[in-house]
């Protein structure tokens, strides 16, 4: 999203029914892709979910963006270990009498 892009201010105009739709799609496509892995659009998609109702025209282009942003980097993605941590139990009990 545009740094300078205020979703609450923007007073373009608002879509019509064919273009509520597109996005309302692209934000159900790209929701899915936060689940993925893709954490790093998670805030911005946020935001710009919140209008789903009556989205206006800025809106949808900082979607777009969003969009073309995820074209330009596809390899970004969040690794995790799959192995299970090797945790001390007995540091979370506040009576150490039960070990």
């Amino acid at each position: 999203m545009s740094m300078e892009f205020v979703p609450e201010l923007d007073d373009s105009n608002e879509l019509d029914k064919g273009d509520k739709t597109l996005y309302q799609e692209i934000t159900g496509m790209l929701r899915c892709t936060t689940e993925l892995g893709r954490v790093d659009i998670l805030h911005e998609l946020s935001l710009l979910s919140q209008y789903q109702a009556s989205p206006r025209e800025g809106h949808l282009e900082q979607l777009l963006r969003i969009v073309n942003f995820l074209e330009r980097n596809p390899k970004l993605t969040l690794y995790m270990d799959q192995d299970m941590p090797n945790l001390d139990y007995s540091d979370f009990l506040t009576d150490t009498s039960e070990f």
